[in-house]
């Protein structure tokens, strides 16, 4: 398949695209109804003419026209189902361009089932909103798989080097162009049904040792596969020369108690083999057409050809979807075992589950060493995909450039990504050099919090190796951390201000720890008076700069805009501020220096309707 050249409007063509299924299913509908009631025709003209023929004579021509309707009935019904499946295809393909176009028009689309929760103790991934409803992790998700979800959360959960990042990111670049593989990617992972399906228990069976080698067990194959030849033989003399040779009439007894014996000695083994390989939770068989898809495409940069060679076995290996097909055969044979007395006479006369454990032996021998490899391919495409899907559906945000060296993160046009483009507001953000920092301050609902995980989200993306929201951003790897969303909890008897201190010390802690950490501090110890809070976030600040670290931190207390002078210039002031106009306040969110002007507590206490005196400055 060629590769996809995006359009300059990825709405537009996503809309095309829409519309296209659209147009395709409403085809399929209308020719499904003519094939239902041509089928209906027929079934009723066949009945009726051989009804007729069954009470009165009907010349031959008659029941041959029967024939032709039983036989067109029959092609009716083929037909019909094949146009059901192509009918179910399309409303999977129709569901994958809908989400695209749900995050195109500015919504989070419904998480898929099975998302990851928020990590306990994670150092950023709460305060961020990267796990969870309306979260960077369900604004990006289009994965299908188990390896694949759990692939882009760890992704998310953990910076990556710039030589892997720079690798991500010329992939996530070519699979933004390639809407058609995307698109295959998940409609055909939505059919296979492997969302939340784990693969370490395929896994663990796949690369497990051996259970039919060695000793009695390798004895007991060789029995199977001498013993039932000569059973059938046996048997077929038996039945050739009837009572000519008395000898023939009871011979097979022999080897078919030896088969019994056989049977009743390798069954536990054979049943462990055999159960967990044709498992109904987790089959091997609903990947291979993942697997295929992946095969065929003509992937160009490093990354993705790695993966895909992983997965098609390179040069003179045996790919996935042909040893999964293989292994589907065998899977086949194996669910003779659910039809209870043939089964048994199989397995009795034919040793059939011995045969059948065999076989998954040899897939395991075979292939086994290399499913885990294949796995892992798979989980890293499908979060590359990902990434793709959200660059294709981004082309403003721009791919950082992530260069080892002291920290640093200077951002251009940086904005927050879940928020949408209509009502976004971008800034620009600066952290030159380690031990430089930001003081934010500014009135409620200003836009404080929401710069700050701008700056944590980006971070986040650009290490993942995705685009971020800004026009431009330069960083250097950075340990992000966090203290903006305080729980306390009752069961544990954690008051507010302890829970606060609690995240503070891991904050520190990482940059004592010599980490190149990017802080993001929401109105530290805001849970103590003004003077403490005073004392104990300057002495917070001013560590984590002497330590080297980059950050921000926000408050309401103007006093630390001391820190500017106290940090020898390191800490810079800058605010936000609300406009009042007509007795309406409204906020801009533009980034200014220096430090805010003015507050709006009691202003909003007022506008909300609660009776508070405004001082005469405030008035007007």
């Amino acid at each position: 398949m060629a590769h996809d050249a995006p359009l300059l409007d990825p709405l537009a063509q996503t809309r095309a695209r829409r519309d296209a299924l659209a147009a395709e299913a409403e085809e399929l509908s209308r020719r499904s109804g003519r094939l239902s009631g041509l089928r209906g025709v027929a079934f009723l003209a066949a009945v009726s003419l051989g009804g007729y023929g069954a009470l009165r004579s009907l010349p031959t021509v008659g029941w041959v026209l029967v024939a032709i309707l039983v036989a067109a009935f029959l092609a009716f019904v083929i037909a019909h189902g094949v146009l059901i499946g192509r009918e179910a295809s399309v409303e999977r393909r129709r569901s994958v361009v809908d989400r695209s176009l749900e995050r195109l028009e500015g919504k989070i689309p419904k998480a898929l089932e099975d998302a990851p929760k928020i990590p306990a103790g994670h150092p950023y991934a709460l305060d961020l909103d990267v796990f969870g409803d309306a979260s960077l992790f369900q604004l990006l998700d289009e994965t299908r798989t188990e390896p694949g979800t759990s692939t882009l959360a760890r992704w998310l959960g953990a910076p990556a080097s710039p030589e892997e990042i720079a690798a991500r990111q010329e992939a996530v670049r070519e699979l933004a162009g390639r809407t058609a593989f995307r698109e295959d990617l998940a409609a055909i992972g939505i059919a296979a049904g492997t969302r939340g399906k784990a693969a370490a228990p395929l896994i663990a069976w796949a690369e497990a040792p051996a259970v039919l080698e060695g000793g009695t067990s390798r004895a007991l194959t060789i029995a199977a596969f001498v013993l039932v030849p000569i059973t059938l033989i046996l048997l077929v003399l038996r039945s050739a020369m009837g009572d000519a040779v008395p000898l023939f009439q009871r011979a097979f007894l022999v080897p078919l108690a030896l088969q019994i014996i056989v049977l009743i000695v390798a069954r536990p083994k054979i049943e462990a083999v055999i159960a967990a390989a044709a498992s109904k939770e987790a089959p091997f068989g609903r990947y291979r057409d993942l697997f295929a898809r992946i095969e065929a495409e003509p992937l160009e940069s490093p990354r993705l050809v790695a993966l895909k060679e992983a997965i098609a076995g390179g040069p003179g290996g045996r790919s996935a979807s042909r040893e999964l097909a293989a292994f589907e055969r065998i899977l086949g044979f194996a669910e003779l075992r659910h039809n209870g007395l043939v089964h048994l006479v199989a397995d009795l006369v034919l040793l059939w589950d011995v045969f059948v454990g065999v076989a998954f032996e040899r897939f395991r021998a075979r292939a086994g060493g290399h499913v885990q490899a294949w796995f892992r391919a798979l989980g890293e495409l499908e979060a590359l995909a990902s990434l793709g899907g959200f660059a294709f559906e981004r082309p403003d945000f721009a791919f950082p450039v992530v260069e080892s060296g002291p920290p640093r993160f200077s951002a251009e046009g940086l904005g927050h990504p879940l928020i949408a483009a209509d009502r976004r507001v971008s800034n620009d953000v600066e952290l030159p050099a380690p031990g430089t920092g930001l003081l934010v301050t500014g009135s409620n609902m200003s836009g404080k919090s929401t710069l700050m995980r701008a700056m944590g989200l980006a971070a986040v993306l650009g290490q993942a190796g995705a685009p971020v929201c800004a026009r431009r951003l330069g960083m250097t790897p950075l340990a992000v951390r966090t203290s903006m969303r305080i729980s306390d909890s009752l069961e544990q008897g954690v008051s507010h201000f302890y829970a606060e201190l609690e995240k503070l010390k891991a904050v520190v802690d990482s940059a004592n720890g010599g980490e190149p950490v990017l802080f993001l501090l929401d109105e530290v110890l805001h849970g103590t008076n003004s003077r403490e809070r005073h004392i104990g976030a300057r002495a917070v600040v001013v560590h984590m700069l002497d330590k080297g670290a980059i950050g921000a931190v926000t408050s309401h207390d103007l006093a630390l805009a001391d820190l500017a002078e106290k940090s020898g210039g390191r800490v810079r002031n800058v605010h936000f501020e609300e406009l009042v106009a007509e007795g309406r306040m409204t906020f801009d969110y533009k980034l200014k220096p220096g430090v805010v002007a003015t507050t709006n507590a009691l202003r909003l206490m007022k506008l909300v309707g609660i009776a508070v005196a405004l001082p005469e400055a405030e008035e007007g």
